[in-house]
C-alpha cells in the first residue's frame, strides 16, 4: 500500500507541473575524460538513467542511438602518429547492443590519416568520418602554403561501410587538399583570385593549433542531410562552415564537375567568414570557433535551416580563451528549388544575418565543444560542455528542462554535444518506452503525460484505436497496480 500511495503522489506532481513544455523524448550522451574510461546515458525527462553503457576506452563526440536500443560510437585509440594534437582524436568504432555486448568493432587509421571530433550516420548505416591527412612540410610549401613551419594537416573525409568482421569498406572520400586556391606564387597550379573562387579553400588562411604541428583547420563537425545528398563541416580554425556534394563519385569528388550539383567536390556553400574568401571584413564575421553545425530535419520548426552552437570566445588578448558569451544561432541557407546555393559574383554567401539566436549575453558559455539540436515540437536542446550543463529551451527561449553534469553522480568529464530522440524512437514491448522489459511508474508516468498534451504513442495505444485515451491509461495502472501488489 505504501507503494501504491507513493505512486499516486507522483501523478498528482506531475499534473501540477509545466513538464509539458519539454519534448517527450530520450537524451543520449556521452562523458569521458583523458584516455580512461567513459561512459554513455540515456536520460529521461524525470532525471532518471534509463541505461548506462561502461567503455574501457574514451569516447569521441556525439554517440548514435538506433531504433533497437543498439548505439554505435567512436573511441579513442590507444596511439596516433599525429603529434600533440589538441581536442579529441578517435579512430576506433564500436556498435553495442541495449546490453552492452559488441555487435561489431574496427579501427580507422594510421600514419598518414586519423578520425577526430565526429562522426555521422548515414540512412544506409555507412560512416562519415571527418580526419586529419598528413601532407609534410614541402607539399605543404609546393601547395603555396607561406606561414608553415612543419607538416600541414588537411581535411579528408571518408565514407565506410563497417563489415560486421573487423574489417571495413572505404564507399566514397573526398580531400580538401584537391580544392586549395592560392594567390601567392603563380607559378603553381592552383594560383588564382582569390575572391573569384569562393568554392575553393585559401590555403593561406588559418593558423595552425600548434606552429610546430600541423592542425590547420581544426575540423570539429560533420553532419549529412538525405534530401539535399549534402554534408556540412564546421572548421572552427576558420570560423566557417562549409557543405559539398555527397552525390558524386570518389573521382569526381577530387575534381571540379559532377555530381548533382555539377561542381565535383567544389564547396557548394560556406558561411561565416567571408573574409576567407576575400569578399567581406572582420566586420562582416558571423561565427566565432563554433561547433555541431546541422540542418534542421525536414518537419521540424526551421526545417532545413542550419543551426549550431557559436561558441564566440572573447578574451583574445590572454589567448586562454577563458571568457565569451556563447549563443545559438540558426540561419537560412539561399537554396533554390533545384538546390543550387544562390550567390552574386562580388558578394559573400547569404543570409546577412541570422534568422534566430539564443543567448550572446554572457548567459552560458564553453569556449569548446558543445553543440544544439531542434526538436520535433519546435524545442532547442544545448549542450554547453565547459559548463557541463545539457538544458531545453522552448520556442519563446524559456528553460524548460535542465541536466547539470556535475550532479550527475557520473563520473569526472565531458560531453560534447547531447541528442535527444523522441520517445516512439525505439523499438520495443509495448507500454515498454524505455526498453528495460518491464511496464512500470517510469512509462506510466511518461504515457500520462501523453495522454494530457493529446498527443500519439503507438506503443502505448493498447486498443488500437490511433489515440491515447483513457483505456490505455486505464490499461497500464492496471498492469503496475498488479506489479506492485505481488508479494516480495
Amino acid at each position: 500500500m505504501q507503494k501504491f500511495i507513493v505512486y499516486i503522489t507522483l501523478i498528482a506532481l506531475l499534473q501540477s507541473s509545466l513538464f509539458g513544455e519539454v519534448f517527450s523524448g530520450l537524451v543520449l550522451f556521452s562523458q569521458s575524460q583523458g584516455q580512461g574510461p567513459s561512459k554513455t546515458l540515456l536520460l529521461n525527462n524525470f532525471d532518471q538513467k534509463v541505461k548506462i553503457w561502461d567503455h574501457t576506452e574514451s569516447t569521441i563526440g556525439v554517440p548514435h542511438l538506433n531504433t533497437d536500443g543498439s548505439i554505435i560510437l567512436q573511441l579513442k585509440s590507444s596511439d596516433h602518429y599525429f603529434g600533440n594534437t589538441r581536442g579529441p582524436i578517435g579512430g576506433v568504432f564500436k556498435k553495442l547492443d541495449y546490453n552492452g555486448e559488441i555487435e561489431w568493432r574496427f579501427e580507422f587509421y594510421n600514419e598518414n590519416y586519423h578520425p577526430h571530433h565526429d562522426f555521422e550516420i548515414l540512412p544506409n548505416g555507412n560512416i562519415l568520418t571527418i580526419g586529419w591527412e598528413k601532407k609534410s612540410l614541402s607539399e605543404g610549401i609546393n601547395a603555396g602554403r607561406l606561414s608553415i613551419e612543419n607538416e600541414i594537416w588537411p581535411l579528408v573525409i571518408h565514407e565506410i561501410k563497417p563489415l560486421f568482421d573487423g574489417d571495413i569498406e572505404i564507399i566514397w572520400k573526398w580531400h580538401l587538399w584537391d580544392h586549395l586556391i592560392q594567390d601567392s606564387d603563380s607559378s603553381l597550379n592552383n594560383y588564382g583570385i582569390i575572391k573569384n573562387h569562393p568554392e575553393l579553400v585559401d590555403i593561406n588562411i588559418g593558423n595552425f593549433t600548434i606552429p610546430s604541428e600541423g592542425d590547420w583547420l581544426h575540423t570539429n563537425a560533420i553532419a549529412y542531410n538525405e534530401l539535399l545528398d549534402q554534408i556540412i563541416i564546421s572548421s572552427r580554425h576558420l570560423n566557417e562552415i562549409f557543405i559539398i556534394d555527397h552525390s558524386t563519385t570518389i573521382e569526381e569528388a577530387s575534381g571540379h564537375a559532377g555530381g548533382n550539383s555539377n561542381k565535383g567536390g567544389d564547396i557548394l556553400y560556406r558561411w561565416g567568414n567571408p573574409i576567407n574568401y576575400g569578399r567581406g571584413t572582420i566586420n562582416d564575421q558571423k561565427l566565432n570557433a563554433q561547433h555541431g553545425a546541422n540542418w534542421i530535419p525536414q518537419d521540424f520548426p526551421g526545417s532545413g535551416n542550419i543551426i549550431m552552437f557559436n561558441n564566440n570566445p572573447s578574451d583574445a588578448t590572454g589567448g586562454n580563451n577563458q571568457f565569451g558569451n556563447s549563443s545559438v544561432v540558426e540561419i537560412v541557407p539561399p537554396i533554390d528549388n533545384q538546390g543550387n546555393y544562390i550567390v552574386n559574383d562580388s558578394l559573400p554567401f547569404g543570409p546577412n544575418n541570422y534568422e534566430w539566436v539564443y543567448g550572446g549575453d554572457f548567459t552560458f558559455f564553453s569556449q569548446f565543444q558543445s553543440g544544439a539540436y531542434r526538436l520535433l515540437n519546435g524545442n532547442t536542446i544545448i549542450t554547453s560542455t565547459q559548463e557541463k550543463n545539457i538544458f531545453e529551451i522552448d520556442s519563446l527561449g524559456n528553460k524548460v528542462w535542465e541536466y547539470d553534469l556535475e550532479l550527475s553522480g557520473m563520473q569526472p568529464g565531458y560531453t560534447a554535444r547531447a541528442k535527444k530522440y523522441g520517445i516512439d524512437y525505439l523499438n520495443n514491448i509495448m507500454g515498454d518506452i524505455y526498453i528495460d522489459n518491464q511496464i512500470d511508474i517510469y512509462d506510466f508516468l511518461m504515457a500520462l503525460e501523453i495522454f494530457m498534451l493529446d498527443e500519439y504513442l503507438q506503443k502505448i495505444d493498447f486498443n488500437s484505436d490511433n489515440q491515447i485515451n483513457q483505456t490505455d491509461i486505464d490499461y497500464m495502472i492496471g498492469r503496475i497496480l498488479n506489479t506492485l501488489m505481488e508479494p516480495n
